[in-house]
């Protein structure tokens, strides 16, 4: 991945995508309301592979539950704290997006631009937190983030055919929405 300063100019240099559509969000039940579902709080708190704990909020969305289940449960399970029982209290929210602004890295041109490939995103960003250093895509999130973009698509780590999407909501401006809808339990 590129250095901070030259992702800032490949990312002037790239053109945004607009996305709309419906996509799953899952979360604990005591965060299933539809204001805390959007907020981006939980991230914001705890990081994710796009946000450092207490940079920015970010709202992770997938294309389908399965696939969420895999992607939340891959981080909890590397650290050992990860169990079926906590899998029970998800919550399966679906979220329809209208988003303008969007940097899609699960197109190659795009990745090839800002110096990443599929492998370099996907790696596991709790080993360069454990370091106390940002991962590079915590590093592109908060490139992207400060300058203004909606979202970023990426792709699934654990299905390669399937994108998921990291919403930025301090920066959604008119005409961009995410509306939580009522959640499958």
């Amino acid at each position: 991945m590129k250095s901070s300063r030259a992702l800032k100019t490949a990312l002037g240099r790239i053109g945004a995508v607009a996305l709309a559509g419906r996509a799953v969000r899952l979360v604990d039940e005591e965060w299933s309301s539809c204001d805390d579902v959007v907020s981006g709080v939980g991230a914001y708190l705890s990081g994710g592979r796009y946000n450092a704990p207490k940079s920015f909020c970010a709202v992770y969305l997938t294309e389908n539950a399965q696939v969420g289940l895999a992607e939340v449960a891959y981080p909890l399970s590397a650290g050992g704290s990860f169990d079926l029982n906590g899998a029970a209290r998800l919550t399966v929210v679906p979220v329809s997006f209208k988003l303008l602004r969007v940097l899609d890295l699960c197109d190659y041109r795009v990745r090839i631009a800002l110096g990443t490939d599929r492998d370099e995103i996907l790696q596991d960003f709790g080993l360069y937190e454990a370091r106390g250093v940002l991962a590079p895509t915590q590093t592109l999130g908060k490139v992207a983030y400060r300058m203004g973009w909606s979202a970023i698509k990426y792709p699934s780590k654990h299905e390669p055919a399937v994108c998921n999407l990291v919403v930025f909501p301090g920066n959604l401006r008119k005409g961009e929405y995410l509306r939580p809808q009522k959640p499958k339990r």
